[in-house]
């Protein structure tokens, strides 16, 4: 029998308080070996605290850390086999790109012919071979960035950490980063652990994805799961574009629970989520999955409708979401192609319907 895989990362009922406030509470987080892990979630919900607690750069108040396998909660950072990219480039503005990457390494006192040999490597691997004579204010941002990222891999530790990476770049520079990091990741084949607030930037990169709010993991999955699938309804208010429905309960069997939104019911599926009639229910649709309807007409039984006030269109270039008002007063968006929008013409105040398949719906956890 093969045994079970031990985690790269592994960390167990993780706090941290700083005086009265809780940046982390009570965290369970496992990453696999050679795993690209993102920690994504809102400003000041924990995740950088996390990545520094991992790092050894913050002590925990609680839980444990290990890696590989071992404990290394009271170990510092230089006795971990982690290394870390910071949000500021941190670069040595009077040193040349190679000594800057050099730079640890010669801290480790190794041979000069070896730094020289690994430097040149690392460049050649980032995409700035021949880069190695130029100082830091002679690059562009990203690729400074990228000289971060060398001087951070050449120190050939298995856990690489990255505190908001990307964040300091323009929209088109990120993206190519993203792709640049994936590459990166795939081809050393190390553990990376990124933390952004960006969700783009997350999915592009991520194999897994954690939601961190709160000082809390809400919940991990592969970016798919979490942006189809999400279980929470904390996660489906944050990422993506999803209409978020809260209600009461109403009915509930084997396939399908009856939402009472105080104007009208609608089902939706049941995913062997425990439920009680008379609860407190949320579900969310996302944005894209919503069609306009004309305000009357037969529907397909499958079709779930509200009825509502058709409000305004928002250009968006690729997308137009159309806004309408239900008699609650909360507001839904359908989002569709711009191309494929042409053909719907609503005025403001219109009576319309917004439908949506049943099995487009989620029934949301708390």
């Amino acid at each position: 029998m093969i045994p079970p895989k031990v985690p790269a990362v592994e960390v167990q009922g993780l706090s941290k308080s700083y005086g009265s406030v809780q940046a982390l509470n009570g965290v369970d987080v496992s990453i696999g070996e050679g795993e690209y892990f993102v920690l994504l979630g809102p400003s000041g919900g924990g995740k950088t605290t996390l990545l520094r607690v991992i790092g050894g750069f913050v002590r925990p108040s609680a839980g444990k850390v290990l890696l590989h396998g071992h404990d290394v909660s009271a170990l510092p950072p230089d006795k971990r086999p982690t290394t870390m990219v910071f949000q500021s480039y941190a670069l040595f503005p009077h040193m040349s790109v190679a000594r800057n990457v050099g730079y640890g390494l010669r801290i480790k006192k190794l041979a000069s012919r070896d730094i020289a040999e690994r430097v040149d490597a690392m460049l050649k691997l980032v995409g700035l071979a021949g880069y190695g004579e130029r100082k830091p204010h002679e690059l562009s941002g990203g690729q400074q960035q990228r000289v971060q990222l060398a001087r951070s891999l050449v120190l050939d530790r298995d856990i690489l950490l990255l505190d908001e990476p990307l964040a300091a770049l323009d929209a088109n520079l990120r993206r190519d980063m993203c792709f640049e990091l994936k590459r990166l990741q795939e081809t050393i084949g190390i553990t990376f652990v990124h933390v952004t607030h960006n969700q783009e930037e997350a999915m592009t990169v991520a194999d897994r994805i954690a939601i961190i709010a709160d000082g809390k993991l809400v919940e991990a999955g592969t970016a798919r799961e979490i942006y189809e699938r999400p279980v929470k309804r904390f996660t489906a208010d944050f990422v993506g574009e999803n209409n978020i429905f809260d209600g009461t309960l109403a009915a509930v069997d084997k396939s399908k629970a009856t939402i009472d939104l105080g104007f009208e019911r609608v089902d939706v599926p049941v995913d062997g989520s425990a439920a009680s009639e008379g609860a407190p229910a949320s579900f969310s649709v996302r944005s894209e999955l919503v069609e306009l309807l004309p305000a009357e007409g037969a529907l397909p039984n499958e079709i779930q409708a509200l009825n509502g006030t058709y409000d305004e269109a928002v250009y968006l270039g690729l997308t137009i979401s159309h806004m309408v008002t239900l008699p609650n007063g909360a507001a839904v968006n359908a989002r569709s192609i711009s191309g494929a929008a042409e053909n719907l013409k609503f005025e403001r105040g219109q009576p319309v319907r917004v439908g949506w398949a049943m099995t487009a719906a989620r029934l949301h956890a708390s």
